[in-house]
């Protein structure tokens, strides 16, 4: 399941923004201040789904995906007058009034204008089909990457260190997996051939050749001994992951989050993944994600130039072109 458009309605109260996808790569730019960031963080919140901040001071959102599924948001702050008076007309308001029968039901008029309501619905269809969020949940696979490398906190090392050490307990599980595989086709066949080992390791031995080839200057390679992620520095082992570069953990969390989506059908937002990485990195940062997973949707706010190099900037949608002024 990927994203076909993206309808927003009064984004802080002021602006429109409309946008059609492509299952593809999808690249945004523009300048600073200009809503890049909170344009990924709606979309992301409404994958989740969840509640879209109330920072936004959003009117609504309507998300359109392929497999014929529609999502939408709506915030509602006003008077329950006219709530019920406005789900005469709107779906998904009248959807939030029936939520809350109770409180308007044998209300007058001069009532229900005294009380105001603060509060949001989503509803998730696909074609004629109301679908629950946990079911919709199990359709769509998505990943968000924003890796600043900021504190997380006292004693907590750094945000970019947090995501990295999730991302190796799910790795070190990826290769257990591996070898069940292994396990599982000598159980079967009583012995397990050379093509069955590369057929089963050939999208790790992918990953692993992106990340020696990008690591190469700095005399880093993947241990592929160990049964989690780690590196050798030259012939000695890296006692810690933590002791990559930020632009290093940048890289490694992208593509093992991609990895990491086995080929599947996905969606990655990502905003601006470029940060700290070497120009080579951003320069092929599209060609690898697509190189470990050709079903990815991409999905990515830069200010690199380095990025859309290579034939990518035809893909470049300037903010300017989406936004307008309610």
């Amino acid at each position: 399941m990927k994203i076909k458009s993206i309808k927003i309605e009064k984004l802080y109260g002021k602006y429109d923004i409309e946008w059609k996808l492509r299952e593809g790569v999808n690249i945004i730019a523009g300048d600073n201040g200009s809503y890049k960031s909170t344009l990924l963080r709606i979309l992301a919140s409404i994958c989740e789904p969840g509640k879209v901040s109330d920072d936004f001071d959003v009117k609504g959102v309507t998300m359109a995906m392929t497999d014929n599924t529609l999502i939408k948001f709506r915030s509602f702050k006003d008077s329950l007058l006219r709530l019920k008076k406005d789900a005469e007309e709107d779906e998904l308001l009248s959807e939030l009034a029936a939520k809350i029968k109770a409180d308007i039901e044998g209300k007058d008029d001069n009532s229900l204008s005294d009380h105001t309501l603060n509060a949001s619905i989503i509803v998730i269809k696909q074609g004629d089909k109301t679908l629950a969020v946990s079911n919709y949940k199990k359709l769509r696979r998505y990943n968000l990457i924003s890796t600043f490398d900021v504190p997380a906190g006292k004693d907590k090392g750094s945000v970019l260190d947090q995501q990295l050490e999730k991302l190796e307990s799910e790795y070190a599980y990826y290769l257990s997996d591996l070898t069940k595989q292994i396990t599982t086709r000598i159980q079967q066949n009583g012995q397990v051939n050379m093509k069955d080992l590369e057929d089963i390791n050939a999208h790790n031995n992918t990953f692993i050749g992106i990340i020696n080839k990008a690591f190469a200057n700095t005399n880093k390679t993947v241990d592929t001994t160990q049964s989690k992620l780690q590196f050798k520095l030259g012939e000695d082992l890296l006692e810690s992951n933590k002791r990559l570069s930020a632009g290093e953990k940048q890289f490694l969390i992208v593509m093992l989050t991609v990895l990491l989506q086995r080929k599947e059908e996905s969606i990655l937002i990502m905003d601006e993944p470029e940060i700290s990485m070497h120009l080579d990195w951003q320069r092929t940062l599209i060609e690898n994600i697509q190189t470990l997973n050709p079903n990815c949707q991409i999905i990515i706010a830069t200010h690199s130039p380095g990025v859309i190099m290579d034939g990518w900037e035809q893909l470049v949608e300037n903010m300017s072109s989406l936004i307008k002024e309610s």
